[in-house]
């Protein structure tokens, strides 16, 4: 009898060892078939879609100890979303086990070697993938949970545009890398290197940024970038419907932001900054305002100042040293206005005024100048008759312009050629006076013959 009770606990045990066995080698292998399965991967990417506003579509999932692999995800916004679609390859996740145990699949890092994307609010006309369903056709077990958490998101490689409205500007954040975190209802995203493009203007190098998404808007808390050797420029905004951003910049060399045809007239060091305001239809529909100044600079190869040299015989205007070219502007609709205008080349000229460009190019101008009384010794009838007021130890005259910014035009040589043949008019009827009789009759009748043609 106790044979056979003793036969049996060895029995039972044996199941047990058996069962215990089972369980432990066959439970690993039936949950990594399971996570590798259809149902899983349906489940992370409708998690993935909801928390992006849009459609999401996995490859199949491989599993390496805590670490799951995809070779690539797609993503689609629905309309509305802040995500146009994004394309990742080489996706790494390392999975927090012990947190199954607390009800939740806790993902510590996803790794993603390259991303491309597209941002910017999406429309019904967008075309993209179908969408999704909105719950899993195929089940995960019901003790599984169902809720995820991430920790962090590292993109190692990342080549973004950001589509400021419909028919916006493109800006190309290209070859970054960036760290996102959810936060609350959104994420912070912080990034270093890399290089970043606007249309129209030089590829600035990326230092870093921090921004944060959050319920469709995107909000830039401040980023660095470089320009050249010595530029550095930043800025702040919020991308949404109605966006503003603030730029600051300095040390810039002027050169990089100017038309090949002004890079060979001015140059200098430039500084200053710009306030942006637009709407959902983009940039172009909105309105800049700010200051600038150019310091350590030189003006050359201008008409104006060609005509300047030449009337004055001071060859310092052809290639005129620059203190200081600085003022404020605002920009809407296309039109630029340009107040509180200085350009001095201390010595020499300083010019006040303002100027407006069209959006056809037309430039005009309302402006005075001043130069030094050194300037108009050998420009007859200068002081007499155009730079009549005398202030700062300049002596000044009104300056109108017109024309293009490319071929720009101005009346002063017009007003400084008539004061000179004025002068010698008036100067040749004084000289007459001292004349005899016979001789004066004479030369009053040829200088009589002569003023229409001076004038």
């Amino acid at each position: 009898m106790r044979k056979n009770v003793s036969l049996v606990l060895w029995v039972s045990l044996a199941v047990v060892l058996i069962l215990g066995v089972g369980i432990l080698v066959g439970f690993p292998i039936w949950m990594r078939g399971v996570l590798s399965g259809p149902g899983f991967r349906q489940l992370i990417a409708e998690k993935t879609g909801a928390a992006l506003h849009a459609t999401a579509i996995y490859s199949p999932l491989t599993w390496q100890g805590s670490s799951a692999f995809a070779d690539s995800l797609e993503i689609e916004g629905t309309p509305g979303s802040f995500v146009k679609n994004l394309h990742a390859d080489q996706i790494r996740a390392e999975v927090n086990w012990r947190e199954i145990w607390n009800g939740v699949w806790r993902v510590d890092r996803i790794d993603v070697t390259h991303l491309v994307g597209e941002f910017g609010t999406r429309t019904d006309s967008d075309s993209g993938l179908a969408p999704a369903a909105t719950s899993s056709t195929l089940k995960l077990p019901s003790f599984l949970p169902k809720r995820f958490e991430l920790g962090e998101l590292n993109l190692v490689q990342t080549q973004l545009t950001f589509q400021g409205g419909k028919d916006g500007i493109p800006l190309v954040l290209d070859n970054a890398r960036l760290l996102a975190k959810p936060d609350g209802a959104g994420w912070t995203v912080e990034g270093n290197g890399g290089t970043l493009t606007l249309p129209m203007l030089p590829k600035f190098r990326v230092v870093s940024f921090r921004s944060r998404l959050q319920e469709q808007v995107f909000f830039l808390t401040d980023a660095k970038f470089r320009l050249g050797p010595n530029g550095e420029l930043t800025a702040a905004g919020e991308f949404a419907e109605a966006s503003k951003l603030r730029i600051e910049w300095s040390r810039l060399d002027v050169a990089a932001i100017l038309d090949e045809k002004w890079r060979t007239r001015l140059s200098g060091r430039f500084d200053g900054a710009a306030n942006l305001d637009w709407p959902s239809a983009g940039p172009a529909a909105g309105t800049a305002k700010g200051t600038f100044v150019v310091t350590e600079g030189v003006l050359q190869n201008l008409p104006m100042l060609d005509k300047v040299a030449s009337f004055t015989g001071a060859r310092q205007f052809r290639h005129m040293p620059i203190q200081e070219f600085s003022g404020t502007y605002h920009w809407s609709g296309g039109a630029l206005k340009a107040t509180d205008l200085v350009l001095e080349s201390k010595g020499l000229m300083r010019v006040e005024g303002n100027c407006d460009l069209a959006p056809d190019g037309r430039l005009t101008g309302t402006l005075r100048i001043g130069v030094t009384p050194q300037t108009l010794q050998w420009l007859p009838g200068s002081r007499e008759r155009v730079f009549t007021v005398s202030e700062n130890g300049y002596l000044w005259t009104p300056l109108q312009l017109g024309g293009t910014l490319q071929n720009p035009k101005e009346d002063l040589s017009a007003r400084l050629a008539a004061a000179m043949k004025d002068e010698v008019i008036d100067q040749g009827r004084k000289a007459l006076e001292v004349l005899p009789g016979p001789a004066k009759k004479g030369a009053q009748g040829l200088l009589d013959a002569l003023a229409p043609l001076l004038r």
